[in-house]
């Protein structure tokens, strides 16, 4: 019997961890001899709990097995063990490495040339919502695989970016690949599968979604990636805890700055101090990898290069200066009239030049 079939037979039984099955497998040498052993030779395995115990006895059964590969198949879920060629190779080798994936979509691209990993708040400003966007799309049109978890927020906002380039997502699940989480991003884990990307989980279909799952999936997102970077989040965000596997396995860790009043600056700044590389735009990221960027043009808007009436350049230029800028402080810039800036902050927004912050703050579009 193959050795995925194994593990998703082990899988399928109620405390049946990584650690249990690497026990077992120490304990008969060839995970794979499993189903053949007498039950006596069950029973005697050493450091295994007996519930678990009984149940590969009670369960030790190819009718059993085929009805969970025929509910697989009728869900149109595949699966791939630790044991397989097509998984994952940045995955195989880090810390407590998933035993079994279950995914839909295309496998492949999860051990492509370059995948990167990104990460942030649920509740991101629009500062963040673009920069996810932006970062994400620009990495793409380079050839690089995108990673994350398919959370409200961060996560969507990247997964959507890299989906307006040229290469594919991949959303790793605290669920099961059949019942996406949270709901309202179901349309979006479909899009995804649409646009040729990858949908995964280390859960069987049917399981029950635990609140550990999520933070136990975060080293999987930072498993399979190259790198991960951090756009936007809180000095206590979950985001920071894939920093930590990503520190774990060695790999490298980016940091989008921001606004030093924003609470949702304070995990990107605190990462930065620590080491993490401070990012202004996707050569920063590229470099790192010795990538040459084949769309440079791209990189970061010319805005001198627009053709703008005195007035609006004048705006542009005070945002440009100070960064992330109130109205009034436009106006004594500029010394513009409120409503003559009003009226232009309107359209460069219209045009995605300029981004509206919190508390009519205003900054350019990266």
């Amino acid at each position: 019997m193959e050795s995925k079939d194994i593990y998703l037979w082990l899988k399928s039984m109620t405390g049946m961890t990584n650690r249990v099955i690497e026990n077992i497998a120490k304990n008969i040498g060839d995970i794979e001899n499993l189903f053949d052993i007498s039950d006596k030779e069950i029973y005697n395995l050493e450091n295994i709990n007996l519930n678990i115990k009984e149940n590969i006895v009670k369960y030790k059964s190819h009718s059993y097995l085929d009805n969970i590969k025929e509910e697989l198949y009728k869900k149109d879920v595949k699966y791939v063990s630790i044991a397989d060629k097509d998984y994952p190779s940045n995955l195989k080798y880090i810390h407590n490495a998933p035993k079994l994936l279950f995914y839909k979509g295309n496998l492949s691209i999860a051990s492509s040339d370059l995948k990167i990993a990104m990460v942030g708040s649920r509740k991101p400003t629009a500062y963040g919502i673009n920069s996810a966007k932006t970062i994400s799309k620009q990495l793409s049109n380079e050839g690089v695989n995108i990673i994350s978890g398919l959370a409200i927020g961060i996560d969507s906002y990247s997964h959507e970016g890299c989906m307006l380039g040229n290469s594919k997502t991949i959303a790793v699940f605290g669920s099961s690949v059949d019942n996406p989480l949270p709901r309202k991003n179901v349309n979006l884990s479909n899009k995804i599968l649409d646009n040729g990307g990858l949908i995964l989980s280390e859960y069987n279909i049917n399981s029950v979604v635990i609140p550990s799952n999520f933070p136990s999936r975060n080293r999987i997102i930072s498993g399979i990636s190259d790198g991960v970077i951090v756009v936007e989040a809180a000095s206590k965000s979950g985001a920071l805890i894939t920093v930590e596997f990503a520190l774990e396995q060695g790999k490298n860790v980016f940091a989008v700055p921001g606004n030093i009043n924003s609470e949702m600056s304070r995990g990107c700044h605190k990462i930065i101090k620590e080491g993490a590389k401070l990012i202004e735009n996707t050569e920063d990221i590229l470099n790192e990898y010795n990538i040459i960027s084949i769309n440079s043009e791209e990189i970061g808007k010319n805005y001198d290069n627009i053709e703008l009436n005195a007035q609006t350049i004048k705006i542009i230029e005070a945002i440009k200066h100070e960064g992330c800028v109130n109205i009034d402080s436009i106006c004594d810039y500029t010394g513009l009239g409120i409503k003559s800036v009003n009226a232009i902050l309107g359209e460069l927004t219209l045009n995605d030049i300029v981004l509206e912050l919190n508390n009519k703050t205003y900054s350019l579009n990266v």
